[in-house]
C-alpha cells in the first residue's frame, strides 16, 4: 500500500476491484480502493462526483464534535484546507462540508456525513470538483442515497461474517461489502537484519506513466513530472520508489524505508525491487516486473536513456531541538510535533500524517515518547509501546538547523 497515504493513498489510489459488491444508484459506477468502496456519478471525468464509503469509526466523547474533527483530518489529509462549515444536523446526519486544493491545484468541496451504523458511525464522504453546480441532480441522487443507508444503519464491514445484512432498498441495489481500510503501522527492522544501503539516487524530471488527480477525478496516460529514488542494497537488492507521494499510480514508501525488510526474499519478489550488480563502469538492474535497466557512471552520477540520477542523502541520525507547527487555516485546528536534541519528542495530531483516527486507529492523536531518525525515516516510540515510522524529509536552514519537517509530505514548519 502507498501512497496516501498510506492515509489518503487508501483513498486515491485504484486497485483490483474486490469479490465484495456494492451496487450503485443506477447509472454511476463502483471501484473498491483496497478500504473502501467509491461510486462514481456519470459524466465526462472531469466533472463526476465521487461518494466514498468507509467503514466505520469508534466516536469518542461527544459525537459531533469528534465527527467534526475526523472530517478535518481526511480533508487535511487529501489537501491543502482552505474553509469549513460547522457541524449540523438534518434528520439524524450529521453534515460538514470542506473545500480543499489538492496536489493538481484542484479546488475540490468534500461533504461529509455521519450517521450511527451497527458497530460505531459511519461517514460517507461526496467529492464534488469544480465544475459542478449545487444544482446538479447528481448531488440529490448521492443525498438521497446517503440517506438510505442511514435509514438502514448500513457500515462497510471488515470480514463477511461480521457483514451486516440490511434490507434492501427499494431501488434494489445491495450495499454490501467485507473490505477493510485500517492501516497496521509496519514493522521496523531489527538491527541484526538491516541491510545497509551502497547509494541512494535521486531523477527528477518527465516520464510516460500513470498519474492521478485525486476522488473525482480519473487517472490519465502521458507524460508526467515525477521524482524517484534508486536505491541500491549492500545485499544486492534495488528498489525504486516515488520520492513524494503525489504520484499515487506509483510507489511511496509512507514509512520512509526503515520498515523495508530487504532481508527477506519474499518481500523483495515483487514490484517496485530487483536485483544490481556492478559491472565496472555500469549498474545493471534486473527488475523483477518491467524490463532491466543500465546505468553508465558519469562521475558520481548515473545516466541511462533519458534518465539521470545524482546523488541523493536521506536523512539519517538527525537529533533537532524545536517545535514544528503544520499550519492551517485561520479556525482550523494545526498540528505539531516538539522534538528535542535528547531524543525525546511531544506531539499533537501527527497521527494525521497517516490517515488519521479512522484509518490508523492505534497512531496516538496526542502522546509523547522518543524519536529516531534513520533510512529516510522519522521513529516515533510512544510510550503506551505504539511505533510509528513516517517518510521523513528535512529541509534545513543556511544555519544547519531545520527549517521545516516534512512528514509523509506534510510540512511541519518551525516555530521556534
Amino acid at each position: 500500500m502507498c501512497r496516501l497515504v498510506w492515509l489518503f493513498c487508501v483513498l486515491l489510489a485504484f486497485t483490483a476491484f474486490s469479490a465484495a459488491q456494492v451496487t450503485p444508484p443506477p447509472g454511476w459506477t463502483v471501484q473498491s480502493t483496497g478500504g473502501a468502496a467509491i461510486l462514481f456519478s456519470p459524466g465526462e471525468p472531469s466533472s463526476r462526483v465521487a461518494l466514498t464509503l468507509l467503514p466505520p469509526g469508534s466516536p469518542i466523547g461527544n459525537v459531533k464534535s469528534w465527527f467534526g474533527n475526523q472530517a478535518l483530518a481526511l480533508a487535511q489529509a487529501s489537501g491543502h484546507t482552505l474553509g469549513a462549515t460547522d457541524v449540523t444536523e438534518e434528520e439524524g446526519i450529521l453534515l460538514r462540508v470542506v473545500q480543499v486544493e489538492n496536489q493538481n491545484h484542484m479546488k475540490l468541496r468534500m461533504v461529509f456525513y455521519g450517521y450511527r451504523s451497527a458497530r460505531g458511525f459511519s461517514i460517507p464522504i461526496l467529492m464534488i470538483p469544480p465544475r459542478v453546480s449545487d444544482q446538479d441532480p447528481r448531488l440529490e441522487t448521492a443525498n438521497q442515497y446517503v440517506q438510505q443507508l442511514a435509514a438502514q444503519k448500513f457500515e462497510l464491514s471488515a470480514a463477511p461474517e461480521a457483514a451486516t445484512q440490511p434490507e434492501q432498498p427499494a431501488t434494489g441495489w445491495r450495499p454490501k461489502t467485507d473490505i477493510d481500510l485500517t492501516y497496521h503501522a509496519k514493522a521496523i527492522i531489527p538491527k541484526d537484519r538491516d541491510v545497509p544501503l551502497k547509494g541512494v539516487y535521486v531523477f527528477v524530471g518527465y516520464a510516460f506513466g500513470p498519474s492521478y488527480g485525486g476522488v473525482g477525478t480519473t487517472m490519465t496516460w502521458g507524460q508526467r513530472a515525477t521524482q524517484q529514488l534508486l536505491l541500491l542494497f549492500a545485499n544486492g537488492v534495488a528498489a525504486k520508489t516515488d520520492l513524494k507521494g503525489d504520484n499515487l499510480a506509483g510507489h511511496h514508501q509512507a514509512e520512509g524505508f526503515a520498515t523495508m525488510d530487504v532481508a527477506n526474499p519474499a518481500a523483495v519478489a515483487g514490484a517496485p525491487y530487483g536485483h544490481w550488480t556492478d559491472n565496472a563502469d555500469t549498474i545493471h538492474i534486473q527488475w523483477n516486473i518491467g524490463a532491466p535497466t543500465d546505468l553508465a557512471k558519469k562521475g558520481n552520477t548515473l545516466e541511462g536513456k533519458g534518465e539521470r540520477w545524482t546523488p541523493f542523502q536521506l536523512v539519517e541520525g538527525e537529533r533537532m531541538e524545536g517545535t514544528f507547527v503544520r499550519k492551517m487555516e485561520a479556525g482550523l485546528r494545526s498540528q505539531w510535533i516538539v522534538l528535542h536534541k535528547n531524543g525525546t519528542f511531544e506531539g499533537d495530531g501527527v497521527n494525521v500524517t497517516m490517515g488519521g483516527e479512522i484509518v490508523s486507529p492505534n497512531f496516538p492523536a496526542h502522546g509523547s515518547g522518543t524519536y529516531e531518525v534513520h533510512k529516510g525515516s522519522m521513529i516515533l516510540f510512544f510510550q503506551n509501546g505504539f511505533t510509528q515510522a513516517i517518510a521523513c524529509i528535512i529541509d534545513a536552514a543556511p544555519n544547519g538547523d531545520a527549517r521545516t519537517v516534512l512528514l509523509n509530505g506534510f510540512p511541519f514548519e518551525r516555530v521556534r
